[in-house]
């Protein structure tokens, strides 16, 4: 198939033609646009669409239509590839695990695609090529494909509000950036009381974009901008171009860098439960998960399975001895590395001998202080002083409620 990508404009009716082309030859891969250092991606599959993204705010799109649609939107991001289409796996995932309906998910693929569309029509002139491909797919759900039909409808109603935009004197302005009202005097004359220019001056602050505020404001972009037509052709509007958003997949990567995947787990082995809640008490706020065993003999299972970072242990315990189940574990290849520390009232040379000689790693008499057993923790953990915060859950960072825009 051979589609004519040649840098031209491509207004309404180019992306028409260019569409009802691809439906036609029913193909699949990717529609690269590009302007400048902009790039737009509308992924087709046998000639339906898939998703439209792309251009300098991908990551708010996504939670603009998020926030729209799905507010409490919250799925599991592990095992999500982060290259092309996340936020068409994410839908796909949402839909699977009920955390959205499927006309949820096709509310945000229309948005998407407004939004993208609302962009083109703008352009004077692209750079277009088109990428066959079904590497972009591994799977594909039937139902979230927008027909060509579906698509034409968007496009119409897209060019409508792009139409209204032109004709309010605003085909310069780009709702991708961020409206900044100017402190002037000008301003003040303009028979607005205190009150409503701190209000404007908090809504229209460099931070939001056009669209932004469209979405806060619960109206179309050429509603919630008509507020300040008159200040732009007064020349009281400064925009600023502002930063995307981190993606929640960026996101999700930060948190699970600072909160795990999983803390160093420490297991306390002692048939004292007053021991090792002493323990916990230390180790859980410096970021540590921690492993009671108050029986010795069924722990080595626990332990096997754990596979603990650490091992505090005592020495006189029912059924068994520290010194021989220390001895026990040394024996096993998943133990032979492990520190094992003995935490023990009985402290003579001969004890600390024997700990030495069934392979213990060190030895801490009771009654033992915080810092000492921080220092035990930190000698073999070389955690050095950077604790990883109990705070921090990843997934909470995938609901759109706490990934808001600026100011929400």
């Amino acid at each position: 198939m051979r589609v004519d990508m040649s840098a031209t404009a491509i207004g309404y009716k180019m992306l028409s033609h260019t569409l009802a082309v691809l439906s036609q030859k029913q193909a699949t891969g990717k529609l690269l646009l590009e302007q400048g250092e902009q790039q737009w991606q509308l992924y087709f599959f046998q000639g339906c669409l898939v998703y439209a993204t792309g251009g300098a705010h991908r990551s708010r799109r996504w939670y603009r239509a998020i926030g729209q649609h799905c507010r409490n939107f919250q799925v599991d991001l592990r095992d999500l590839d982060a290259g092309e289409l996340w936020e068409y796996q994410l839908l796909q995932r949402g839909v699977a695990a009920s955390e959205m309906s499927l006309e949820q998910a096709r509310a945000i693929v229309h948005t998407s695609l407004s939004e993208v569309l609302f962009a083109l029509i703008g352009q004077s002139g692209l750079r277009r090529e088109w990428r066959p491909s079904q590497k972009y797919f591994s799977t594909i759900t039937s139902s979230l494909l927008l027909s060509l039909t579906e698509v034409e409808k968007v496009l119409c109603c897209t060019e409508e509000i792009w139409q209204k935009w032109k004709g309010m004197g605003l085909w310069l302005v780009d709702p991708e950036q961020a409206p900044l009202l100017k402190a002037s005097a000008q301003l003040q004359q303009n028979r607005f009381s205190s009150n409503s220019l701190i209000a404007l001056g908090n809504v229209f602050n460099g931070e939001n974009t056009l669209w932004d505020i469209a979405f806060k404001k619960k109206q179309c972009v050429t509603v919630a901008t008509r507020a300040l037509v008159n200040y732009i052709k007064q020349g009281l509007v400064n925009f600023r171009t502002v930063p995307d958003l981190p993606s929640p997949i960026e996101q999700w990567r930060l948190a699970a860098a600072i909160a795990g995947p999983g803390r160093p787990l420490i297991a306390c082995i002692d048939d004292s439960p007053t021991v090792c809640e002493f323990l916990e008490q230390i180790l859980l706020p410096e970021g540590y998960r921690v492993l009671k065993i108050q029986d010795p003999m069924q722990g080595v299972g626990l332990l096997a399975k754990q596979k603990p970072a650490l091992i505090f242990m005592d020495v006189v315990m029912p059924k068994t001895s520290g010194f021989a189940l220390c001895n026990f574990l040394r024996k096993a290849p998943a133990f032979r590395e492990t520190p094992i520390v003995f935490l023990t009232g009985q402290d003579s040379i001969i004890d600390r001998t024997r700990a030495k000689l069934t392979g213990a790693s060190d030895f801490l008499s009771k009654p033992a202080n915080p810092e000492q057993v921080l220092q035990i923790v930190d000698k073999y953990l070389k955690v050095k002083g950077d604790r990883y915060p109990l705070a921090i859950r990843p997934h909470d960072l995938l609901n759109s409620h706490q990934l808001t825009l600026a100011n929400s």
